[in-house]
């Protein structure tokens, strides 16, 4: 889909390399950069190889003369360059967007940083936690679990690396029109409220943190007698109606704001009819009528469901194989690249 867009990766860890696999997955040709003594997380075998399969790997020092030659030698003939460094640093290393442009001129830059280019943080190193914790968060979390906690799982990582390979894709369309590259100053700060729209809006509007997800009694967890469950009933009246009559409960004819404001009382209602139920016999009866029910899974169990779905891929690396979750969508006319070998540090060129 893909074929014949060239991307050079200048990029470490998570943000970086996993906005170049979602392009390799489709099918872009990435050749990842990488110091002499190779990427940190390349020790981190079962990860790595999921950031990485099906890419070529090349070594250069870009603190030498005859590195930053052999980048710009690279960066000639592609389309795309993916960086990941601190603002500043890509230009003391003569590797930036202008230096490149003069190599390149129609170049698709792509610098992905905590906090974006002209940031007062810009200077300022970080990881996820650290972003959630600036974004706010890990505020919302703490309405669940009455305190600030990071929700372990990396979503300022994940959020940047979406929201730069969509740049990059946008960018790609208007250079095949246009010819023009550009430059592109992403900040993971940024993508994350860029992926929380229902949150900002409530919140950047005076309205408050949304309570919906916290005080409904119908959207939660639940024990049962050997598990969990989670419920999804928001606020449509239909599916409120079949879950209480499903459980016997006497609330289905209580509007929304109702329940709300009685959401504690209706919450123990609900925790006693599920405590002595099976997991398995809670999602049979609210799946037979219709109403939004999860089973509170492991992830290896999660994995069973989506393993039927064709997106479980492998990844082979240092003569192990692993395996690893590819790009989510199935086309009709093409395949996604979901199998593929790890390149060896600097086997490629």
């Amino acid at each position: 889909m893909l074929e014949g867009m060239r991307v050079l990766e200048l990029a470490q860890l998570y943000v970086g390399p996993f906005c170049t696999q979602i392009l390799s997955d489709l099918g872009a040709e990435v050749i990842k950069v990488e110091p002499p003594f190779g990427e940190p997380l390349r020790f981190y075998d079962a990860v790595f190889a999921a950031f990485n399969r099906n890419k070529k790997s090349v070594v250069i020092d870009l603190k030498s003369e005859r590195g930053r030659e052999k980048f710009m030698d690279l960066a000639r003939s592609v389309d795309v360059i993916v960086e990941g460094f601190r603002p500043g640093v890509a230009k003391r290393l003569g590797v930036d967007y202008e230096s490149v442009r003069k190599v390149n001129s129609s170049v698709i830059y792509c610098s992905i940083s905590g906090f974006g280019q002209d940031s007062e943080l810009r200077d300022l190193p970080v990881h996820d936690i650290n972003v959630l914790s600036f974004a706010g968060v890990c505020r919302l979390t703490e309405l669940k679990v009455g305190r600030p906690e990071d929700p372990n799982v990396q979503f300022s990582d994940f959020a940047a690396a979406v929201y730069a390979a969509i740049s990059i894709l946008a960018a790609y369309i208007r250079k095949l029109k246009t010819g023009e590259g550009t430059y592109i100053d992403l900040g993971m700060l940024d993508s994350v409220y860029a992926a929380i729209p229902a949150h900002t809006a409530h919140i950047l509007n005076g309205l408050g943190n949304i309570r919906d997800f916290i005080e409904n009694p119908g959207y939660g967890i639940y024990r049962t007698r050997d598990g969990y469950v989670s419920l999804g009933v928001l606020g449509e009246p239909h599916f409120w109606k079949k879950l209480c009559e499903a459980l016997q409960l006497g609330y289905g004819d209580l509007g929304y704001r109702e329940r709300m404001e009685r959401g504690e009382e209706i919450r123990e209602s609900i925790r006693e009819k599920l405590k002595d139920m099976d997991t398995r016999e809670v999602f049979e009866l609210l799946r037979k009528v219709g109403v939004p029910v999860g089973v509170v899974n492991s992830v290896e169990e999660g994995a069973k469901l989506v393993e039927g779905r064709g997106i479980i891929g492998e990844a082979e690396y240092k003569g192990k194989v692993y395996r690893c979750v590819s790009f989510p969508a199935k086309f009709s006319n093409y395949v996604v690249k979901s199998r593929g070998k790890v390149p060896k540090l600097g086997e490629s060129l």
